[in-house]
């Protein structure tokens, strides 16, 4: 018997040992992955993307993994099975809720995707103006008269006029038909002209990216283009005055356009606004203008001051807004008013397949990102934009065009797509610091243009008064404000260097390197140069070749870049 009991102790013990051997490898691999979970959660922390929730269900199970082995090998064994049991029942609670989401049953009831009804009505309320001094109405109805399937090919080039009619005085002897077609428009130019009267213009608010717009974009460009035709034709037949009150209407159009709130109308405006300036640029130059007339140029030019920091303000809070209301596509509401987090994603509210798209995606995923209240997404939303709201929003010349390489997947990146995928790709497509930079960009050359229009104000002033072109800028400093001498593309002055009977005047660029005028892609030298052209207007520049397409787009976006879209 005691050689029997002795064989049993030493098996019991064998055994003993190898389970304590085996307690300690799956401790190990228990620490393992809890390391491996306490990276990916410190990664995830740092995204800025978790709820309070979310962080409290993260640390519970990251906790758990992590402190159970500890506990184990200290001998505490009854708290260790309480932190496993915790740990692996969240990993099986998960995958229920998981489960059920995706097979149970499709709700009862009529529910929507949320919006921030309540942000717009008080943006709406704060620039709302009187009917009676708004242009938008009156818009509305000379519109209405405009058809414009009426768009003839003798004057326009698909949706714009051809060259020769906008960018350069032109007769009726000349083009007879166009004349003729522009004669048919001549009541809607009139009232056209009244509208030009009125300063302040609101247009409702396009509150969501998917909504229509709410400026009847394509036909506000056809008028603008209508004045831009009739005040050539002005022009070339010796009727400045005439020719003068289209291009301060076309003006008074692209003030209305950046009046509004979204990026589509700033760039509209920027675009009338520079056709119209191009033109004044030439009568200053070269026309007879009295007094009273430079007087009257200089009251319709766009003021000198840089418009961006206001501009910014403007523009941000209605992008807030967007991305507050596609943030809102994550909750859904009733009839009644209640509100829960989205069991589908549904892209437009108009969509047909918003009453019978299968895709579901659990509650409890949004619930770890997204805080339980959706008024609270207005913060979310303000801290995002806080993140670059200063460097976009600020006055300072931008810094050259980098080139850019093929887009990568940054780890941060898909730690902000594992927590929320809708978040991350409304932050990488539409709402992000680079985004709003190359708005800033788009805008620039054209306000770099503006200030040149007032320099060939102060030019054409000088030159009534002394007979001749000054030989610096500096000359003419007494006729236009002091900003105006400042290039705002880079801080630095303008290039201006007389020839002859005449002068040359243009902006280096971003790059702050003097190319002659040079912008685009030049062929000399194979490259793409930024310079911004004032005065006189550059010829038409030759149609670039294929080979010299691909050349000019692998200078601006990176040769990787073109020869992963050319395999695509």
């Amino acid at each position: 018997m005691e050689e029997m009991s002795e064989q049993d102790y030493q098996t019991d013990a064998a055994r003993t040992r190898w389970m304590r051997i085996a307690a300690n490898v799956a401790r190990i691999v228990h620490l393992l992955a809890a390391s491996f979970w306490l990276l990916a959660f410190a990664l995830v922390v740092r995204t800025g993307y978790l709820s309070w929730i979310g962080l409290t269900v993260g640390a519970v199970f990251v906790g758990s993994a992590a402190i159970s082995p500890l506990l184990g090998w200290a001998g505490r064994r009854r708290g260790e099975s309480v932190l496993v049991g915790v740990h692996l029942g969240m990993m099986i609670l998960a995958a229920i809720v998981w489960l059920s989401t995706s097979l149970g049953p499709q709700d009862k009831g009529t529910w929507r995707p949320y919006r921030f009804d309540d942000v717009l009505a008080a943006m709406e309320a704060k620039r709302a103006v009187p009917d009676a001094e708004n242009a938008a109405p009156r818009y509305k109805s000379v519109l209405a008269d405009l058809n414009m399937a009426d768009q003839p090919d003798f004057l326009f080039a698909g949706s714009f006029l051809r060259e020769e009619f906008e960018k350069q005085p032109w007769k009726a002897n000349d083009h007879p038909q166009a004349s003729q077609w522009l004669d048919s428009q001549s009541q809607v130019i009139d009232r056209l002209l009244a509208i030009g009267a009125v300063e302040k213009c609101r247009w409702p608010i396009q509150a969501d990216t998917y909504d229509g717009y709410t400026v009847p974009y394509e036909k506000v460009r056809r008028s603008a283009l209508l004045l831009i035709a009739a005040g050539n034709r002005d022009l070339g037949e010796g009727r400045v005055t005439e020719a003068l009150t289209k291009y301060f209407c076309t003006l008074r159009i692209a003030d209305h356009l950046h009046q509004q709130s979204s990026q589509v109308d700033s760039l509209a405006g920027y675009y009338y606004e520079g056709v119209a300036l191009r033109m004044m640029r030439q009568v200053l130059v070269q026309s007879n203008l009295s007094e009273a007339d430079l007087v009257q140029i200089a009251h319709y030019l766009p003021p000198p001051a840089d418009p961006w920091p206001e501009e910014w303000k403007r523009l941000s809070e209605l992008e807030k807004l967007h991305y507050m209301n596609l943030l809102g596509r994550l909750y859904e509401v009733d009839e009644e008013g209640h509100v829960r987090f989205a069991r589908k994603i549904v892209i437009s509210p108009r969509n047909r397949r918003e009453q019978k798209d299968p895709t579901r995606i659990p509650r409890l995923y949004w619930l770890m990102s997204m805080p339980r209240d959706p008024h609270a997404v207005r913060g979310v939303v303000n801290k995002y934009f806080a993140t670059f709201d200063g460097r976009v929003g600020s006055s300072r010349p931008l810094q050259p065009a980098q080139d850019k390489r093929s887009p990568r997947v940054s780890v941060n990146d898909l730690s902000k797509a594992i927590c929320n995928i809708h978040r991350w790709g409304l932050e990488m497509v539409f709402f992000n610091e680079q985004e709003c930079i190359r708005h800033r960009r788009w805008c620039v050359p054209s306000f770099a243009a503006c200030r040149g229009t007032w320099l060939i104000l102060g030019l054409r002033r000088y030159h009534d008064a002394h007979g001749v072109w000054p030989r610096t800028l500096d000359a003419i400093s007494e006729y236009v404000p002091a900003e105006t001498l400042v290039d705002p593309t880079n801080g630095e002055p303008f290039v201006y260097v007389t020839e002859g009977d005449g002068f040359r005047l243009y902006s280096k660029g971003p790059n702050r390197i003097d190319e002659g005028g040079r912008s685009g892609y030049v062929r000399a030298s194979k490259k793409v140069e930024d310079d911004i052209w004032i005065w006189p207007p550059p010829p038409p520049a030759p149609e670039p070749s294929e080979d010299e397409v691909r050349q000019q787009m692998e200078q601006i976006y990176g040769k990787n870049y073109m020869e992963a879209i050319m395999k695509d």
